[in-house]
């Protein structure tokens, strides 16, 4: 069935088709017309079949959703006290500048993070040869509901159309997935290519803070660091000493502290990667970051066995 609309509620109406519990698929054909759409996503543009992406995080809230994650906001739980970061500049009698910044402490409802899903798509071709952006398999069942809402409003804040089409097109006995991690050396290009990318994703109010932890980690960073691509956009690792520390630029989220070596986290998925299983300590951007980060950095393994 075929879906105009910028987004749905619920997709047991446009399921009729499908008798419960079977396969079916979201998806859209591509064309002239929508080829750098299909790019935006993270696709190569040469649209190559059995390509396989988590769409990018930035292009609209389901992107996020699906990428990120989801922040729930607890009304029916007492508040609880979270800070905000506030830097200001002011100019002296001698026309100098001069900047200062502090964590002001706050009042908020508590915040329930639900964990990312990274559904992923893929490029597949038919028997006309014709190339669809698709999902994958998945079963038309209450329980997966969930999940086919989120796949049609990923494809509908995109395209602006999708469709539930059934299994006929079959997965590429080969598929590609590109490489999540661009390495970087450390060194004073490093840094600057880290500062570019926190200009891109953070808002200008916290950019300076960005700045300064990061520099911090650079400079005890004793190998190469990692720049994430694709689904890992918006995330950098940096190895010091025996942990790994992921700094994640975007918003709402923290700095994770991985118990593991770079060659096996470099093949894992996001949801793995971030997974509570993995991550022994999540460290909020609060006035104790610093603190918290050297306790690692300074390799405490007491401390690093403090798991949430």
């Amino acid at each position: 069935m075929k879906i105009n609309r910028k987004r749905i509620r619920n997709p047991k109406r446009y399921l009729a088709e499908f008798k419960e519990s079977e396969k079916l698929r979201v998806g859209v054909k591509i064309t002239k017309e929508n080829k750098q759409k299909v790019e935006k996503m993270g696709f190569d543009s040469r649209i190559v079949v059995g390509e396989i992406v988590v769409p990018s995080s930035d292009i609209s809230k389901s992107t996020y959703e699906n990428a990120e994650g989801k922040c729930i906001i607890r009304k029916d739980l007492p508040k609880e006290t979270a800070e905000r970061y506030w830097e200001w500049s002011w100019e002296d009698w001698g026309h100098n500048i001069h900047t200062d910044y502090k964590y002001i402490p706050y009042e908020r409802y508590q915040r329930e993070y639900l964990p990312l899903r990274a559904l992923e798509f893929m490029i597949v071709e038919d028997n006309e040869k014709n190339k669809w952006v698709v999902s994958r398999e998945i079963k038309n069942l209450q329980e997966d509901y969930e999940d086919i809402k989120l796949l049609i409003n990923m494809l509908l804040s995109i395209f602006g159309e999708c469709e539930t089409i059934n299994v006929n097109i079959e997965e590429p006995i080969k598929t590609v997935r590109s490489v999540k991690w661009e390495i970087l050396r450390p060194g004073k290009q490093t840094k600057e290519i880290i500062r570019n990318i926190i200009r891109e994703k953070v808002s200008q109010n916290r950019e300076s803070m960005y700045i300064r932890n990061l520099d911090k980690l650079i400079e005890n960073s004793n190998e190469n660091i990692a720049v994430g691509t694709q689904e890992f956009k918006g995330y950098i690792v940096f190895i010091c000493g025996k942990y790994a520390i992921l700094e994640s630029l975007m918003p709402n989220n923290a700095t994770y502290i991985l118990d593991k070596a770079w060659e096996e986290i470099s093949k894992l998925t996001k949801t793995e990667v971030l997974s509570n299983k993995l991550h022994i300590d999540r460290i909020y951007h609060y006035s104790n970051w610093e603190e918290k980060i050297n306790k690692y950095m300074e390799g405490d393994e007491k401390y690093g066995e403090n798991k949430e």
